[in-house]
């Protein structure tokens, strides 16, 4: 087998088939401009000949189409983008900076002051822009492609590493479970510092070649006008999103008429939240994931959602769950992570007998659903 038949598992091929496919079709609308698959594809191509293999790429930064010309830069060149919260204090992003070892530090003029002081705290004196040189490199499907640095219940935060083929096998997972279509308007709002701004929706959408309205943030009344306005067909938030914007006065009577999904995470939707989103026709998809697991693990069908509230479904398709006799959620197929940067000890600890160990206590009914009870450890 040659070296191109191992590796066609990586993120990159997507923009470059989508440039190549379908060029003029709009890949994202953001506040103030659009990027077509051609643009898109071009940017990262421009920031990818300044970047070497393994390189690490930290940024913050609020959700841009420019933030995904470095994602898809990253996937060209075999580097690792490592997406920093901009709600963490400037200690904590010092401490993941010193850990990152990154050979760029890309910082949104809106989160200046926050990055500089970040800088002051840290050893690390990374460039601030992305060097001009030509890179002959190419990624591997083993490749880290995202550094994600998960919460530190368990002492200091730890760098999550996701490959090339962890991104592919859960947004292919992903698909076959709850699906993007090519003619799907999909609205973003998750932030692109967590796994899911990538791996829920946003990766699978340029795969198809859908498009994605990428919004800073969220807000209750402009997510209801943008559903309206941009005919919406698709979106992922957690409940309080979804309560909020039920919770609008002009909710009852909005045009919901091009929203055929809506994707939940985080946890459950309450039972009087789900049969508000049923009166407006909505189908409301559920589950449960970790960063750990890039993010997909257990899916809830919308035919489900009354049946089962407050479960979190059945595994995506290519990933197994079981439970150990402590009654923890194991975890095993080609979406979980590589294991921690630098931390071999905390890699090691994170397995057992080759299933991961998600620290959430889980039980499973008679059809295979799981249902999360509380965590192991905290």
């Amino acid at each position: 087998m040659n070296a191109s038949a191992m590796n066609e598992l990586t993120i990159d091929r997507i923009i470059r088939d989508r440039a190549r496919i379908t060029p003029e079709r709009v890949a994202i609308g953001e506040a103030g401009r659009t990027w077509t698959y051609a643009e898109l594809d071009a940017r990262s191509d421009e920031l990818a000949r300044g970047l070497t293999h393994g390189d690490r790429v930290s940024t913050l930064t609020g959700n841009t189409g420019e933030h995904v010309a470095v994602m898809f830069a990253c996937a060209k060149a075999g580097a690792i983008l490592h997406p920093i919260s901009w709600r963490l204090a400037a200690s904590e992003i010092a401490y993941q900076l010193d850990d990152a070892q990154p050979s760029v530090f890309l910082v949104e003029e809106a989160y200046r002051e926050l990055g500089e002081a970040a800088l002051g705290l840290a050893s690390v004196r990374p460039a601030r822009a992305v060097p001009e040189r030509a890179n002959p490199a190419s990624p591997r499907d083993s490749d880290p492609l995202l550094l994600i640095y998960t919460s530190g219940t368990t002492g200091k935060p730890k760098g999550a590493l996701l490959t090339h083929a962890n991104c592919f096998w859960t947004n292919l997972s992903f698909d076959l479970a709850t699906g993007v279509r090519a003619d799907d308007v999909i609205l973003q709002v998750l932030p692109q510092f967590h796994c899911g701004g990538w791996n829920v929706q946003s990766i699978l959408a340029w795969w198809k070649g859908a498009r994605l309205v990428l919004e800073r943030g969220f807000e209750a009344e402009r997510a209801l006008d943008l559903i309206e306005r941009e005919r919406i067909t698709t979106m992922m938030g957690v409940p309080a999103n979804y309560l909020f914007i039920a919770q609008e006065p002009r909710f009852a009577a909005a045009d919901l008429d091009s929203l055929r999904l809506a994707v939940v995470g985080g946890s459950p939707m309450p039972e009087a939240l789900l049969d508000t989103w049923a009166k407006r026709g909505v189908d409301i998809v559920q589950g449960y994931g970790l960063t750990e697991a890039a993010p997909n693990v257990l899916c809830l069908a919308p035919d489900d959602a009354r049946r089962k509230a407050g479960w979190a479904g059945k595994p995506y398709p290519y990933v197994e769950c079981g439970l150990s006799e402590e009654g923890e959620l194991l975890v095993r197929g080609p979406n979980v992570f590589a294991g921690y940067w630098r931390n071999d000890d905390a890699t090691a600890a994170a397995f057992r007998d080759g299933w991961l160990l998600t620290g959430d206590i889980a039980e499973r009914d008679a059809e295979g659903n799981y249902r999360i009870l509380g965590r192991l450890r905290t």
